[in-house]
């Protein structure tokens, strides 16, 4: 076997099938000069037992325990252990298509000293669930933005990363010291604002594809994105420098909204859209305007830093 050429980091938390149908994935690669390693934060589910009874045959693989720090640390703690000039992300619950990371080696051996962002589907059928349709509709949306800067630098106003699949060259990866460990959400755009300051360009892969597979409800959709306000709050109280031109927290909602948000804060809409009920009753148009409002109501109806 010749010597690994990208290092394959996948942080996990008690994710233990989501990680084994991940590296059956990676067995499925087009290219196959990559090691790969597993980070196991503080997971008590035998994820560590079920990855180690599976015999890896097309890859070099090292799995780490680590006490729970959050993916931040998981995914500094795996950059540590790699043995190659190229890092690659994947979060546990992505399945990369078979010449994903083909396309980030193709990528890095002409664009030297660049983050690479690949894509990410969130493809839903008429039987799934609302909230898998509603995010694949938004994902899409997202995707049609990101797909104008193809082949191009993505602008330095339009702060973009998501850890759960990308690449960086190790050396940039150093250079940036890692994911804050301090953050447990928004680690990944806390870094693409560094390197932003170190004007390091990003550059968007339409052809680098993972498809992210996780269960979800409105609810547990709409508890995640308030977190990840509340962290963003957080870095900007300590970070002011850093987040002072951050446009969600310097967005002012307007008056006819915020009367709408007093509304719809509760949780009750959220547990009435996961029962399914509106589709019956309102247009998918319309239904999407509703859920949008209802979690940014949900996202916002919380204390401000310092209060």
């Amino acid at each position: 076997m010749t010597s690994p050429q990208v290092s394959i980091i996948v942080p996990s938390y008690n994710g233990r099938n989501k990680v084994i149908r991940l590296l059956n994935s990676l067995e499925q690669q087009t290219y196959r000069s990559f090691e790969v390693i597993v980070v196991l934060d503080g997971s008590t589910d035998g994820s560590a037992a079920a990855i180690h009874s599976i015999e890896w045959k097309l890859f070099p693989l090292k799995i780490i325990e680590q006490k729970n720090n959050g993916r931040a640390s998981a995914r500094n703690t795996g950059a540590a252990q790699a043995t190659t000039e190229l890092l690659l992300f994947f979060d546990d619950d992505m399945i990369p298509a078979s010449s994903c990371i083909q396309e980030f080696i193709s990528f890095n051996s002409t664009h030297k000293n660049r983050i690479a962002l690949g894509e990410i589907l969130e493809p839903a059928t008429k039987e799934d669930s609302e909230i898998k349709k509603y995010k694949d509709y938004l994902n899409t949306t997202w995707n049609s933005t990101l797909k104008t800067y193809r082949n191009a630098v993505i602008p330095s106003e339009r702060v973009v990363l998501s850890a759960a699949n990308f690449s960086i060259p190790t050396s940039l990866f150093n250079k940036l010291k890692g994911f804050d460990e301090s953050l447990k959400d928004i680690e990944d755009y806390d870094f693409a604002l560094r390197a932003r300051v170190e004007k390091i360009e990003t550059f968007y892969l339409d052809t680098a594809i993972a498809v992210h597979l996780d269960q979800f409800t409105f609810r547990k959709y709409a508890e995640r994105s308030k977190a990840y306000l509340k962290n963003r709050i957080l870095a900007a109280s300590l970070k002011p420098d850093l987040y002072g031109q951050d446009p969600i927290l310097k967005h002012q909602h307007k008056l006819f909204l915020k009367g709408l948000y007093s509304v719809m804060k509760y949780p009750f809409w959220l547990n009435l859209f996961d029962a399914g009920i509106l589709q019956f009753v309102l247009p998918e148009k319309l239904r999407y305007k509703l859920y949008g409002v209802a979690i940014t109501a949900y996202i916002h109806n919380q204390p401000k830093a310092g209060q």
